[in-house]
C-alpha cells in the first residue's frame, strides 16, 4: 500500500483526498492545513494536522498550496526517503531541491468542491530529479490516470499558460458576456445552450473549424454595431483585440 501525505486544503487537495480515499492501493496518512480547525470538506476519516512538524513518514508528499508558498512549505519538513511532489503547472521543479527525492505531479484540469471528476481522463504531467524517481512517480501517477506525460519544467509551464487561456480566460469572457446581459435586464441563462454547444463542437471538429462569428466573416457592419454598444464599456478594448486576433488567425 502506498502511503501519501497531502499538504494543503484547497480544491485540488480536496479532489486528491477523495481519489486517494477511494483507492485501496493508497493510504492517506495525513492532511496538513494552516487552519486551527478541520476544514468542513476534509473527511473525518483523515488525520488532520495543523503543525507541519508533526508530519509522519510517507512514500509521497503532495504539496498542494499556492505557487508562492511551495518553497516555504517545502523547507519546513524533512521527507526522509519519501518523494516530495508539488502539483503546480508553472513552478520549476528545483523549488523542491532541498529534498533528496522530489518531482512534479501536475493534473491539467480545473477543480472545484462540487464536481466529481474522473481522474482516469485527466492528463497528469510529471517530472523528477532523477531517473529512479521518474519511474516511481510515473508508476504512482498511472494509478490515478491513464494519461501520464513526462515533461520538463519549461514544457509544463507552456501547458499551464495554454490552460490558463483556455480555461480561466474563457470563463472570464463568459462572465463579461453575462454582465452585459444583466446590465440590460436580460436573463444570463439565455446563453447556456450556446456555451454548451460551443464546447461540445470541439469533440467533433478542430477549434479552427469551429470558429464562427462576425470577425471570421469580416462582417464590418456587425462589428461596428458591437463597438458602438460597447462604447462606454471596459470590455471595448478587449473586444477589439480578440476581433483582431480572430481575423489574423495567428498568435
Amino acid at each position: 500500500m502506498i502511503e501519501v501525505t497531502l499538504i494543503g486544503t484547497g480544491r485540488l487537495s480536496f479532489n486528491l483526498m477523495n481519489e486517494i480515499l477511494n483507492n485501496k492501493r493508497f493510504k492517506l496518512n495525513q492532511v496538513f492545513g494552516r487552519s486551527k480547525f478541520r476544514p468542513k470538506h476534509i473527511s473525518d476519516d483523515v488525520d488532520y494536522i495543523k503543525e507541519i512538524k508533526n508530519i509522519n513518514n510517507s512514500d509521497f508528499y503532495l504539496i498542494a498550496v499556492s505557487d508562492n508558498e511551495i518553497y516555504n512549505v517545502s523547507n519546513q519538513f524533512d521527507a526522509k526517503e519519501g518523494i516530495v511532489l508539488h502539483v503546480s503547472g508553472n513552478t520549476n521543479i528545483n523549488v523542491l531541491s532541498n529534498h533528496k527525492n522530489y518531482g512534479v505531479f501536475y493534473p491539467l484540469q480545473t477543480f472545484s468542491y462540487e464536481t466529481n471528476l474522473n481522474f482516469r481522463e485527466i492528463p497528469i504531467i510529471i517530472e523528477a530529479n532523477n531517473k529512479i524517481n521518474q519511474k516511481k512517480i510515473e508508476k504512482f501517477s498511472k494509478i490515478f490516470s491513464k494519461k501520464v506525460c513526462k515533461m520538463s519544467s519549461n514544457e509544463r509551464a507552456i501547458c499551464h499558460l495554454s490552460a490558463t487561456i483556455a480555461n480561466n480566460f474563457t470563463n472570464h469572457l463568459v462572465f463579461k458576456a453575462e454582465q452585459i446581459l444583466e446590465k440590460n435586464g436580460i436573463d444570463k441563462k439565455i446563453l447556456q445552450p450556446l456555451i454548451k454547444e460551443t464546447f461540445n463542437k470541439l469533440d467533433r471538429m478542430t477549434t479552427s473549424e469551429a470558429q464562427t462569428g462576425p470577425a471570421l466573416r469580416n462582417d464590418n457592419l456587425t462589428i461596428e454595431s458591437h463597438l458602438r454598444q460597447l462604447n462606454e464599456s471596459d470590455f471595448l478594448n478587449l473586444y477589439k483585440e480578440i476581433t483582431k486576433s480572430i481575423r489574423s488567425n495567428e498568435l
